[in-house]
């Protein structure tokens, strides 16, 4: 029993489609100035304290439904097992995320270019911020939670999300660290799942955070 419980347990993360891959953004965060590619994305206010307030709103609120939603999920392998833990993240992901910005009188989205659920697909703002950050990265530069203010007036906070080794269980590669029958189930409820392939500590995509200043 604990043996099972023990492989339930890592796989589980790998379910979580973006917090199991970094429960906690911040970790990655460096304190640095934003670099070129971010800024031609982004407004350069993040010398603006009002701003930062936001990014540390948004950090905050992308880390408690991480949490919450790693709770459901673990509950569910618990209970059932690995098949019941992949069945429910299907069930319940998305609504749990509606169900938080009402809670928190945002919207939260996790995002990326490789889609596994297509409920996540990036806006035109979202896409640029991916990009820019995918840039970023291959120049080798460090990450940070940033921010701007939409056309709307709304103010969004964008958080890069990483895979950890865990994450891999779901989206490394198939006969590897992804066994071909768990990817089967995943299939099943996501045909078009391009979330794949990955290697621990790659950008797998960003929360999205929107605080309605209308």
């Amino acid at each position: 029993m604990i043996y099972r419980f023990i492989i339930a347990s890592i796989f589980l993360g790998g379910l979580i489609f973006f917090n199991s891959c970094k429960n906690e953004p911040d970790k990655k965060v460096e304190k640095k100035e934003t670099s070129t590619a971010i800024k031609s994305a982004v407004e350069d206010n993040h010398n603006d304290e009002y701003i930062q307030d936001y990014i540390k709103k948004g950090v905050a609120i992308a880390k408690a439904s991480g949490k919450t939603l790693k709770g459901k999920l673990t509950a569910a392998v618990e209970k059932g097992g690995l098949q019941n833990g992949i069945n429910t993240c299907n069930k319940i992901a998305q609504n749990l995320m509606d169900s938080l910005s009402n809670a928190y009188e945002t919207k939260i989205k996790r995002t990326s270019l490789k889609l596994r659920n297509p409920k996540d697909k990036p806006d035109q703002d979202e896409m640029d911020i991916l990009i820019a950050f995918e840039k970023e990265v291959k120049a080798g530069n460090k990450l940070k939670p940033t921010a701007k203010k939409l056309e709307n007036g709304d103010i969004r906070v964008y958080i890069p999300i990483f895979v950890d080794k865990v994450c891999l269980n779901c989206h490394g590669k198939i006969g590897q660290e992804l066994k071909p029958a768990n990817y089967s189930l995943i299939k099943k409820h996501y045909p078009n799942d391009e979330a794949i392939n990955y290697s621990e500590g790659d950008l797998r995509g960003m929360w999205s955070i929107t605080f309605d200043e209308k």
